[in-house]
């Protein structure tokens, strides 16, 4: 019995687990709903399996499905990289930037830097993901991102760092939270109220929670979330207080909440890693120095404002 997929097949689970149905998966493929059933059938046939099973009128993955789904969503991202290169030596595109960000840089600062850079670069297409750190930097190393953009990285045997800025770690407070009228608010003054964690393991919630610590007091943890943008979206709804990373909050966009220096220092480190196997790319160092423009315009406008 021959057991090896063909890249079609792997193309087809992928879709079905994405949509889940046949007929959201035949969208997806741009192909008939009886051509994605038989297709299943003969893939299942093939392994002896059963790789879907019907709930509720729509389509789960078996335990054998979710296995390969890891490896079959690596297949994607290649078969990706091998259309853009494709494309690229046919002559239809200039080139491709794949950048992979944390969430609280890609808020705010790295889509400003993109703007910069594609006003330069008009044809070049960007390919830019935003994920934790772990997930991140896995994908640099793997080569689905050139570049990684990172807060707190520490060194990697297998990464070369371009250290770019360091920031610092403020208030956010509800409007009408009786701190919001300070001009800087030290932990003491923040350790009695209900406090949201951007991840108690996690870069940002462990420095705090350390800050905390550091100075004997407590920290009276209401909410745990895992990005700064979620713990700012509760602070607009009035659920607490929290300490967030000031390159989320540049562009204050929750009108509930008002941001507040600390009077302790919590400083963040911002840096640009990229596979030391993988020399970076002219594309690469042209987005870092605008990287590094819009850095140096965005904290000079906020020291001057």
């Amino acid at each position: 019995m021959n057991n090896k997929l063909s890249y079609r097949q792997t193309e087809m689970l992928w879709a079905i687990v994405m949509a889940g149905s046949i007929s959201g998966a035949a969208r997806l493929l741009a192909i008939s709903q009886p051509a994605v059933s038989r297709m299943l059938a003969q893939t299942e046939k093939q392994l002896g399996l059963t790789l879907f099973e019907r709930v509720r009128g729509r389509l789960q993955p078996t335990t054998q499905v979710h296995s390969l789904f890891e490896e079959i969503e690596k297949t994607q991202r290649m078969m990706q990289r091998v259309n853009d290169l494709a494309d690229a030596l046919a002559g239809h595109g200039a080139g491709v930037l794949r950048l992979a960000s944390i969430p609280s840089l890609a808020q705010y600062l790295v889509p400003r830097a993109v703007a910069r850079f594609q006003r330069r670069h008009p044809d070049i297409l960007l390919r830019m993901n935003a994920a934790a750190l772990p997930p991140l930097i896995a994908d640099v190393l793997q080569g689905e991102a050139e570049l990684g953009l990172v807060v707190m990285q520490t060194d990697h045997p297998f990464l070369k760092a371009h250290p770019l800025h360091t920031g610092r770690m403020v208030a956010a407070i509800p409007r009408d939270h009786p701190l919001a009228q300070r001009s800087r608010v030290a932990l003491a003054d923040l350790s009695p109220h209900p406090h949201i964690v951007v991840g108690t393991r996690m870069p940002y919630g462990m420095l705090v929670q350390s800050a905390f610590e550091q100075a004997g007091l407590p920290c009276r943890m209401c909410a745990d979330v895992p990005w700064s943008n979620l713990a700012c979206a509760l602070v607009n709804a009035g659920v607490g207080i929290a300490i967030v990373d000031e390159f989320t909050v540049m562009s204050n966009q929750w009108p509930g909440l008002v941001i507040v220096p600390l009077a302790e220092e919590i400083p963040l480190h911002i840096s640009a890693v990229h596979a030391t196997n993988r020399p970076l790319s002219k594309l690469g160092a042209q987005f870092l120095d605008d990287l590094r423009t819009v850095l140096q315009e965005a904290f000079s406008d906020q020291n001057q404002g």
